[in-house]
């Protein structure tokens, strides 16, 4: 097991700081959800990070306040290497004697739990970031959702990035009435406003580099390339607006998860010049101050992230209207929702934006403030290291 480990940030006036762990199945939801947070929690905790280091690039900032250790979790069903993940993980655990554990996605969410219970962990926590099984019928769907009510019952507590997934939940019987809980406001990470920001200069330097005019009207996507997000519909939708108005074009930023690429490329033949592929990144607010409108057409999300760090760099979002986007968008003011599956409507939708650049410029300075409203990153971070204190600090 290969381990490395950063310059862990002190406390000068605490000589016996409590120990967390993390867990998370790949460094893409570590990059997008937690780094604001653990650099803020390692102020006063010593931090642990278990996560699988092939699988996807670790912002190198991280290393430098928490302890990374390789873990080689699994996104996919594998029982024997999951096996040895979790005992991998336990005597991690075992030699680390942490206070608590935190794990996030769902394969990590069980082998923490698993581990977690067997060394005894006192608190043992684990937060719902979008079910995998929402989309899954009969067997598949059944399975997963057992998996999900073993990790309910091996964590001491349970949260979700959203009310709208507390609430699905519940009435899946994934949780009890009172046995969910949300951290702040909602979304799992908030937003670095400094960070994620209207800025012309790079705007201007990007759509240089990828050869894209100023008057274009660049759609933007960002996320992991995988069927759940409905990269799908989102081709299917830009190729009906690519016919009615030649002037635009779309962008795909994220690492290619299910090798789907090959396939989106023979759906878009007809406009593949209008298309750019960025793959992984780990600045994709690059792209969002150069892009035009956000589009999330996604079947299944706890909260849908990206939408509000795109929303704080002034752009608006037309995404699908499910539970976790529900809660990151103010219809109307921050962006626009249609049906699920409805790719008429989206398209639709994608058009309208397309030939109205004061449409596309007002909702989105309605959705920076709105972000730096709800959504900061400071105040995330806060009521992270809030509640830490006062489960973990006597």
């Amino acid at each position: 097991m290969t381990k490395r480990s950063g310059a862990i940030v002190t406390d000068s006036g605490n000589s016996a700081r409590k120990r967390i762990m993390f867990a998370v199945t790949t460094p893409f939801a570590v990059n997008s959800f937690l780094a604001s947070h653990l650099k803020s929690l390692s102020r006063c905790f010593d931090i642990t990070l278990c996560v699988n280091l092939k699988a996807y690039p670790l912002s190198p900032e991280i290393e430098k306040f928490v302890e990374v250790v390789d873990v080689g979790f699994e996104r996919k069903f594998a029982p024997f290497r999951d096996l040895l993940t979790l005992v991998r993980l336990y005597f991690v655990i075992k030699r680390r004697s942490p206070q608590a554990i935190h794990s996030i996605t769902p394969k990590a969410g069980l082998l923490a739990m698993l581990a977690g219970f067997f060394a005894r962990v006192p608190y043992r926590w684990h937060t719902f970031t979008g079910q995998v099984w929402a989309t899954k019928q009969s067997f598949a769907r059944c399975l997963l959702k057992a998996i999900d009510r073993l990790i309910v019952s091996l964590a001491t507590r349970v949260f979700a990035d959203s009310a709208s997934q507390c609430r699905f939940l519940r009435e899946e019987g994934i949780v009890s009435d009172d046995g969910i809980f949300i951290l702040g406001p909602g979304s799992i990470a908030g937003v670095d406003t400094g960070r994620f920001r209207p800025d012309a200069a790079v705007r201007q330097m990007i759509r240089q580099e990828l050869g894209v005019e100023e008057e274009t009207c660049v759609f933007l996507f960002v996320g992991r390339l995988v069927r759940d997000k409905g990269v799908f519909d989102l081709f299917s939708a830009f190729d009906s607006v690519a016919e009615r108005a030649p002037g635009v074009g779309l962008w795909m930023v994220g690492p290619d998860e299910e090798g789907l690429i090959p396939d989106l490329k023979k759906k878009g033949l007809a406009f593949s010049a209008s298309t750019r592929w960025i793959g992984a990144t780990l600045t994709p607010e690059t792209y969002m101050m150069a892009a035009d409108v956000l589009v999330l057409p996604s079947y299944r999300e706890g909260f849908g992230s990206v939408i509000i760090e795109a929303g704080s760099c002034g752009l608006p979002v037309v995404a699908y209207r499910i539970d976790g986007v529900i809660d990151a968008v103010e219809v109307g003011m921050s962006g626009v929702l249609v049906d699920l599956g409805r790719v008429d409507s989206l398209a639709e939708q994608l058009f309208i934006l397309a030939g109205d650049q004061q449409k596309r410029h007002s909702i989105g300075c309605n959705a920076r403030e709105r972000v730096a409203k709800l959504f900061s990153v400071e105040a995330i971070s806060d009521a992270w290291l809030a509640h830490y204190r006062n489960s973990l600090v006597n």
